[in-house]
């Protein structure tokens, strides 16, 4: 039968006392400088963590906080303290119409699944709505065993905010250049598609809303017209430009008719052409 081998120790080794000592100090060394090395680490990985404007949340496979970053209080008014030591959940602070979505995702995190950029709307201390994109990853060790989740919280509020306005504003506009009965008003994209058109762009050419709107402007134009020399160039207009060119309209029923067409630029935040609004003078159209 075989021997069972004796643990390796320094007891067990052939050693004189002066060489276990210094041995021994070696290992001590050692062992000194990995905890350094490690507790290095560790701080580098949470001062990152404790830096970082998104709000991370570390669980572990039970389901309890390991680590949440001070950041969920400056952003949910609720400080790490309260995850972590008062038993202050993420998901209390979903917004009801999100619950049961939350839940459900939280449930595929534990079980080692991942997703990014998930909408949800949470609710401060003060009660008021956060929106949020969520991503989580699984925790996982250097060999593959998973340890926990990772949630990473990106705050989308100011963006949310800009959106609503943007579309409250863009209706409003929309609802304006309806009142404005002698002149015809459409806008298109870079691409020439009609994205908006009024109501008296509807009774010069005869086309309604729907049968226009994502088609290309083109469509409004009479077959003799030379677009290439007559119109001008949209992609390349400055920010702010206005250009007015005299052309030659083919409307839906009747005959083609000749007016002036004035084309306004909108640039986005990075002077790129977002969109191009035009418009044509119903009080001088014969």
């Amino acid at each position: 039968m075989f021997k069972k081998k004796r643990p390796l120790s320094l007891d067990t080794l052939k050693l004189s006392n002066p060489q276990k000592v210094a041995v021994a100090k070696l290992l001590a060394q050692q062992k000194n400088k990995y905890k350094k090395l490690l507790h290095e680490a560790h701080e580098r990985m949470h001062i990152i963590a404790d830096l970082s404007s998104s709000l991370e949340f570390w669980y572990n496979v039970n389901g309890n906080y390991e680590f949440v970053s001070p950041s969920c209080e400056t952003i949910l008014g609720y400080p790490a303290e309260d995850f972590l030591q008062e038993g202050l959940r993420l998901e209390a602070l979903v917004h009801a119409d999100d619950a049961e979505r939350f839940r459900k995702d939280k449930a595929r995190a534990l079980l080692g699944e991942s997703d990014s950029d998930v909408e949800y709307v949470f609710l401060a201390k003060d009660g008021t709505p956060r929106w949020m994109l969520m991503t989580w990853n699984p925790v996982k060790t250097r060999r593959g065993k998973h340890i926990g989740v990772r949630i990473s919280l990106d705050d989308i509020t100011a963006y949310k905010r800009c959106q609503y306005f943007s579309n409250a504003y863009r209706r409003l506009m929309l609802n304006i250049s309806d009142e404005l009965k002698e002149t015809a008003i459409f806008s298109i994209n870079p691409e020439g598609e009609i994205q908006s058109w009024n109501t008296s762009a509807a009774r010069l050419f005869g086309y309604s809303r729907d049968e226009v709107t994502g088609k290309d402007f083109i469509m409004l134009f009479g077959g003799d017209v030379d677009l290439e020399q007559e119109l001008p160039d949209l992609t390349s207009m400055d920010c702010n430009a206005r250009i007015t060119r005299r052309m030659t309209f083919h409307p839906k029923k009747g005959s083609d008719f000749i007016e002036e067409i004035t084309f306004l630029a909108l640039c986005d935040q990075t002077d790129a052409l977002h969109l191009v609004t035009c418009l044509i003078h119903l009080s001088t159209v014969k």
